[in-house]
């Protein structure tokens, strides 16, 4: 199975800036910056989705809801993959995409403070090929 074009990064991760918070808890109007943040990125995102269209990719939108910014993609496969073949493909895909998420935002205040991503891809047919998180704990994990 082929991995993910590159392009199906998004466009939108780009390194935004936020006021810096020394507290653990953040206040409501730092919450509210960092869901303008996340509504900003799922908005570049969405403006640029038509160059990560290509052969296998149908179409990329993000949304954004609360401080998570979800990346649906929908991709050109066959209907009815075996379990093996979705594993094999969300691991890829997870090799390819968490790396460069998470060095994209490495600087990043917004997701220090607890911006995430779901990358969610599916088919044409609807069935979900895989899932999966981006967050400044996964970062760490990676290191």
């Amino acid at each position: 199975m082929n991995t993910v074009p590159a392009r199906l990064l998004p466009v939108a991760l780009t390194l935004l800036t936020v006021a810096s918070v020394q507290a653990q808890s953040l206040s409501p109007a730092q919450i509210k910056q960092i869901e303008d943040i996340a509504q900003t990125i799922a908005s570049q995102h969405n403006q640029n989705s038509t160059a990560m269209l290509d052969d296998m990719t149908v179409s990329s939108r993000a949304i954004a809801v609360g401080r998570n910014v979800r990346i649906e993609n929908v991709l050109r496969v066959k209907k009815g993959l075996p379990p093996a073949k979705l594993k094999e493909f969300s691991d890829e895909t997870q090799r390819e995409i968490v790396p460069r998420s998470c060095s994209v935002n490495a600087n990043n205040p917004a997701f220090d403070r607890g911006l995430f991503y779901t990358f969610a891809y599916l088919n044409t047919y609807g069935e979900r090929l895989a899932e999966f998180n981006v967050d400044k704990s996964i970062c760490k994990l990676r290191r």
